[in-house]
């Protein structure tokens, strides 16, 4: 898994000094923190179901909590929109866009085809002290609470060690990419250190130590899929997926 991107903190308000090209970047990057920032905000809030399906996006009111104007909110929902998560309706506003099972089931399913291909790469390029690291993650999630913190940091340790030893930048950009499509708290949401998960570390780093490109991949894919069942059905008990008979 790789983890999500934070959001940055709330930032009062742009510098109204005067600035030269230093300036100008500083300015440019505290506009994509805020931009950053209403994006997460909105996305965590339709994923927990703060705000359902068909719900108009209250602009105002997530400016006021985070503290900043009202453009990076509208910023925000064109991002979202781009992902489907957003429908804007002229005159109207922005609206929340239903999220189906197999929105969740394809999103899974594509990150496990891109960290499948990383971990086969890996499994030809793997070097003895990186393979003594990742058995020493593995051992240490075995040592720890499955839902605890360092269970996740490892767990985050352990996915990105393999897929910066196998990614191309391509491969990484597209995981990157990825992760920022679902809150950190739905990627962490499956616990990192169950035995569930710790059979599928252990089935990754086997085919690693085997050299076994095909079975690194297959285990890689495998271990994705299972975190999107967990994620699958939390979102519906949550009552967040809008698919009806499920």
């Amino acid at each position: 898994m790789v983890q999500p991107a934070d959001g940055a903190p709330p930032h009062p308000n742009l510098p109204t000094r005067r600035v030269g090209t230093s300036g100008l970047g500083e300015v440019r990057s505290v506009r994509r923190n805020m931009n950053g920032q209403a994006i997460d905000r909105i996305r965590s809030l339709i994923f927990n179901g703060t705000l359902a399906r068909g719900q108009r996006v209250p602009q105002n009111e997530i400016a006021d909590e985070l503290q900043v104007s009202r453009l990076p909110v509208r910023e925000a929902l064109i991002a979202l929109e781009s992902e489907g998560l957003i429908e804007s309706e002229p005159h109207r506003g922005a609206f929340v866009v239903p999220i189906y099972r197999e929105d969740i089931e394809d999103h899974y399913r594509v990150y496990g085809m891109v960290q499948g291909l990383a971990t086969r790469r890996a499994a030809i390029r793997v070097t003895p002290p990186t393979l003594e690291r990742l058995a020493d993650l593995h051992q240490q999630m075995q040592d720890t609470e499955a839902h605890s913190d360092l269970a996740h940091s490892l767990n985050w340790e352990f996915h990105a060690l393999i897929n910066q030893t196998g990614g191309s930048r391509r491969l990484l950009s597209i995981l990157r990419q990825m992760a920022r499509n679902l809150p950190r708290e739905v990627y962490q949401a499956p616990p990192a250190a169950s035995p569930e998960a710790i059979r599928g570390h252990q089935q990754i780093l086997d085919a690693l130590r085997a050299g076994d490109g095909e079975a690194g991949d297959a285990a890689s894919r495998r271990h994705v899929q299972a975190e999107g069942e967990y994620v699958i059905a939390k979102l519906r008990a949550d009552g967040v997926l809008a698919d009806d008979g499920y």
